[in-house]
């Protein structure tokens, strides 16, 4: 399960630095790692803010919507996993 939520935060982390224009070459792992360091202090949404401070990237959405994405992509593997199991 800690699998899926670090793939989930890596790749909501991925696509808002590609739509900062940013292309990392290890497809988000070091900025899921910064997220996920900040989370333990911060909680998931305002790691995200900060990241999003850090690297000077434009308020295509907040941090609590990012959190969001990360929770229903969580959701979405969790099931997928489910119907496969079955």
């Amino acid at each position: 399960m800690e699998e899926c939520w670090a793939g989930a935060v890596e790749a909501v982390v991925y696509e808002l630095a590609r739509h900062n224009g940013e292309s990392p070459l290890d497809r988000g792992a070091t900025l899921r790692r910064r997220v996920l360091e900040l989370a333990g202090d911060l909680g998931l949404a305002c790691a995200f803010d900060q990241v999003a401070a850090e690297r000077g990237w434009r308020g295509d959405e907040s941090g609590a919507e990012s959190e969001s994405r990360v929770h229903a992509r969580v959701r979405f593997a969790a099931g997928t996993a489910t119907l496969m199991a079955a």
